[in-house]
C-alpha cells in the first residue's frame, strides 16, 4: 500500500531538494509539498498523509501550530519537526505533541530520509512498536479494566499506549472520539514523563480529572508507556473521587504485573514460540554434531537431542561448520530461508 509524506516549508527550494530526496524512497512512497501550514491543512483535508515533516518557523501557521492541529485532527498520522531554532522549551513541546523526530538544522539530508522511512515503517506495527501482549494476558487486562468499571461505575474505561494507540476498551463509546481523545490525552502524559526526567525521578504516578458539564473525565499513567482513560456520562451517572482513586491504583498495579512481562518488539521479531523454540533445538543439535564428529547428511529425525552435558572438541581436528546449503539439504532448515544473490 502506498505511504504518503507531505513536506512543509515557506522556502519553495527546501520544499523541492527534500521532496527530491525523498522521492528516492522507492514507488510506495508517494511525496507531495506545501509552502504554507495553511496549504498543508488544505490538503490533508482532501488526502490521508502518513507522515507529515514540517519546517519551525513560518508564517501565519507556523510549525507547532501545524504539528498541534494534525495531532487534534489526524492523530494517526506520524510527525518530524525540523527547525534552526531549537530550544529545550521547543523540544519540550514536541515531546508533548507526540513528534515522532525533531530535527535540528542543518542536517544531513540522509538523516531525515532515514527518519522518514523508520517512521513509516515502524507504523506498520503500530506506532513505536506492538506491545507483545499472549492472548491470555490480553484477556487477563480486559477482564481488570471490566473489573474496574463494575466496581466505579463508568461509562467507559479506555487503555493506551503513550502515543495514544488504542489498546483495548471496555464499556460504551458509541458517542466519542476515542482516537483523537487518546492521542490529546497521550500528550500530556508525554509532558508529565518529560518533566519527571528532568526532575530525574523514575516512577511517575499521574492522576488527573476533569470536570466537565457533562461528562468527568480521569486519567492515570501504567508505568511509563501506557495510560488510563475513565469517562463519566453525568447524565446517567455522577462519579465519587476518592472511590475512584482507590480502586483505579488498585487496578494500575494489577495491569503493571500483567504487563511487566510484556515486551515491544519490532515486527522482525514477531515469530511464534513454537517456531523459536524448535529452530533453537535443531542448531544446539547440529553444533553438537559438529563437535562430536564430521558433519553427515540426515533428516531430522536422525539428529540426536540436545545434551546438557558439554562435549569437548578434540584438539588435533579442526573445527567444522555447515554451510546453509548443507543445513538445507539436512532438513535443519527450511528452504524459504535461502535467499537468491
Amino acid at each position: 500500500m502506498t505511504k504518503r509524506i507531505l513536506i512543509v516549508d515557506d522556502e519553495e527550494s527546501v520544499v523541492f531538494f527534500l521532496g527530491e530526496n525523498l522521492s528516492n524512497l522507492g514507488a510506495e512512497y508517494e511525496v507531495k509539498t506545501a509552502c504554507s501550514g495553511e496549504e498543508a491543512l488544505e490538503k490533508m483535508s482532501v488526502h490521508h498523509f502518513d507522515l507529515v515533516i514540517t519546517d519551525l518557523r513560518m508564517p501565519g501557521v507556523d510549525g507547532l501550530e501545524l504539528v498541534e492541529q494534525v495531532r487534534a485532527h489526524y492523530p494517526q498520522t506520524r510527525l518530524i519537526l525540523m527547525t534552526a531554532f531549537g530550544s529545550d522549551q521547543v523540544e519540550a513541546e514536541a515531546r508533548r505533541l507526540q513528534v515522532y523526530r525533531y530535527i535540528t538544522k542543518p542536517f544531513r539530508v540522509e538523516d531525515l530520509v532515514d527518519a522518514a522511512r523508520q517512521a513509516l515503517g515502524e507504523m506498520a506495527i503500530s506506532q513505536k512498536g506492538v506491545l507483545v501482549l499472549s492472548d491470555e494476558r490480553f484477556e487477563a487486562i480486559t477482564r481488570c479494566l471490566s473489573d474496574l468499571r463494575f466496581e466505579i461505575g463508568a461509562q467507559c474505561i479506555l487503555l493506551a499506549d503513550i502515543m495514544g494507540q488504542l489498546i483495548t476498551q471496555v464499556g460504551l463509546t458509541t458517542s466519542l472520539e476515542v482516537d483523537v481523545l487518546t492521542s490529546l490525552i497521550g500528550g500530556g502524559f508525554a509532558t508529565t514523563f518529560e518533566v519527571a526526567r528532568r526532575l530525574r525521578q523514575d516512577q511517575a504516578f499521574n492522576l488527573n480529572y476533569q470536570e466537565g458539564n457533562r461528562y468527568d473525565i480521569y486519567s492515570s499513567n501504567v508505568g511509563d508507556n501506557l495510560f488510563l482513560t475513565i469517562i463519566y456520562d453525568k447524565r446517567a451517572r455522577s462519579s465519587r473521587i476518592g472511590l475512584v482513586w482507590l480502586y483505579t491504583k488498585r487496578a494500575i498495579k494489577k495491569l503493571l504485573e500483567i504487563t511487566s512481562v510484556a515486551e515491544v518488539a519490532r515486527i522482525e521479531e514477531l515469530l511464534s514460540d513454537d517456531f523459536g523454540t524448535s529452530l533453537s533445538r535443531e542448531l544446539d543439535s547440529l553444533f553438537d554434531e559438529v563437535l562430536t564428529g564430521p558433519p553427515v547428511e540426515a533428516s531430522i529425525s536422525d539428529v540426536k537431542p540436545h545434551q546438557d552435558e558439554q562435549k569437548e572438541l578434540p584438539t588435533d581436528r579442526p573445527a567444522t561448520t555447515f554451510s546453509l546449503e548443507q543445513a538445507i539439504r539436512a532438513g535443519l532448515l527450511d528452504e524459504r530461508f535461502a535467499c537468491d544473490e
